[in-house]
């Protein structure tokens, strides 16, 4: 009896999920996608249309999941709170378990790597539809928080500084670990890393001033200038 169209279906989206993520779109044939899903070729243009459509449906697989963990976050932002900041904080930190958390395959984080590399349809299919959404949620909270508006730029370089260093720890997981030291993230370690992302989310999106006051510029003496001697 074969097997249900459905599971045959997310059969060759997972196995697309790691041929693309390991050889890329160019490098991957239509032989490699069949094999490594155990189905014959002539299943990719029957239930995909073809390769690219398998490509772009795998990127879509990616995004339904993310957007599923992500958007109960961003309806937990958007609900009023009589402590936004420390309502906002506790949300962020939510997205960073999330995101360094490894509950889901790494052949996922490796097809985003490539794909956001690319910067392709697969990447604005997952980017669009999952962090880029949480990230607005999240301009919008921290303006409405500290009165500033969130098309004010200095926010939104804020805010990709926060999240990307975040992400880091899923994209470039072995650098991270790497640079620390370490083998693994264990619990201890994770909670020495949470500390650290509060500080920096607090420090990037809450020590935001009011107005923006100029940086001191401060310019070397002129060869041979001394200061003026006090009476």
């Amino acid at each position: 009896m074969a097997p249900p169209a459905s599971d045959t279906r997310a059969r060759m989206i997972e196995a697309a999920i790691e041929v693309f993520g390991s050889v890329g779109y160019d490098g991957a044939t239509t032989r490699q996608l069949a094999e490594r899903a155990g189905v014959n070729q002539a299943a990719i243009p029957y239930h995909f249309g073809g390769k690219r459509e398998l490509y772009l449906a795998a990127a879509q697989a990616i995004a339904d999941y993310m957007r599923s963990r992500i958007e109960p976050l961003i309806d937990t932002l958007r609900t009023a709170s009589v402590d936004p900041v420390g309502h906002i904080d506790a949300v962020v930190m939510r997205f960073f378990q999330f995101i360094a958390g490894n509950a889901e395959p790494e052949a996922w984080t490796v097809f985003f790597v490539r794909c956001e590399r690319d910067a392709d349809d697969a990447f604005r299919i997952i980017y669009y539809q999952s962090v880029a959404r949480f990230q607005s949620a999240l301009i919008a909270e921290v303006a409405a928080a500290t009165g500033r508006s969130p098309n004010d730029e200095d926010l939104k370089i804020r805010t990709a500084i926060v999240l990307g260093a975040i992400s880091n720890f899923r994209t470039l997981r072995n650098v991270m670990l790497s640079s620390l030291g370490w083998d693994t993230f264990d619990a201890e370690r994770t909670r020495k890393l949470e500390i650290a992302v509060r500080r920096l989310a607090q420090a990037e999106l809450f020590g935001i001033r009011a107005e923006h006051e100029p940086i001191a510029e401060h310019s070397p003496r002129s060869a041979g200038s001394h200061p003026s001697p006090t009476a």
